[in-house]
């Protein structure tokens, strides 16, 4: 993109959203109604435009090349944004945007339902980092590749129709159902303790406090306490 297109591209989008705010200033309630869902939908299809921008850079190596140890911080001292919206833009471009392999090869997204469903604007950024976090959990490793294939399709599928919270549990219960086998058990036997706390008061004296699962040295302890005890 030139910097002349770039320059009518962004008078537009300033005409688009001043004809917007003089629509809305004049509107019914019903009207109104329908600039918030507009705005919404308008909102998504930016953000979607800034992910792919954030992809690219990435790839590029352009961040690094600048002294930025990571992504969100160049992100954070360019936009101003708060570390946590950054990242979280930096984990969608890394979920929905096209991969290129080391020896070159195109990729596809690592959440191929999701992308589809963020570039039509049916869920929002945060959406995405809610399918990103439960598909990255342990339980979700444990799938196998078809049923985390088919977990993540059926995900995107539901998220136009739950709020980021609502999604997380939906799907989490759905990756539960689907983990049958659940989590390898603990066969170790439980971590011994041997601990000997002495705390000093202000006044002189204080206080000694212990845990000692080892007998032997539990009795080694004791033995010198009892020796010191007076009758």
């Amino acid at each position: 993109m030139s910097e002349a297109s770039l320059a009518t591209a962004h008078r537009l989008l300033l005409q688009a959203v001043d004809a917007l705010g003089k629509a809305a200033s004049l509107g019914s309630d019903a009207d109104l109604m329908s600039v918030l869902t507009l705005c919404e939908g308008v909102t998504r299809r930016l953000d979607r435009v800034a992910v792919d921008a954030v992809a690219v850079l990435e790839r590029r190596g352009v961040f690094a090349e600048r002294g930025y140890r990571s992504a969100a911080s160049a992100l954070s001292d360019l936009l101003g944004w708060e570390r946590f919206e950054a990242r979280r833009r930096v984990v969608v471009a890394e979920q929905v945007s096209p991969r290129v392999g080391l020896d070159g090869t195109s990729l596809p997204a690592r959440l191929p339902a999701t992308a589809t469903v963020f570039a039509a604007g049916a869920t929002s950024l945060r959406h995405v980092e809610v399918v990103a976090r439960m598909l990255g959990t342990v339980a979700a490793g444990r799938l196998s590749p078809e049923d985390w294939a088919g977990a993540e399709r059926q995900i995107a599928a539901m998220a136009d129709a739950f709020t980021p919270s609502e999604l997380h549990d939906w799907g989490t219960r759905l990756i539960d159902a689907l983990d049958q086998d659940g989590a390898e058990p603990d066969d170790r036997p439980p971590a011994r303790v041997n601990e000997l706390h002495l705390s000093r008061l202000p006044g002189g004296g204080g206080k000694i406090k212990g845990r000692f699962d080892d007998a032997a040295m539990f009795e080694a302890i004791a033995a010198v306490i009892d020796a010191r005890r007076g009758p």
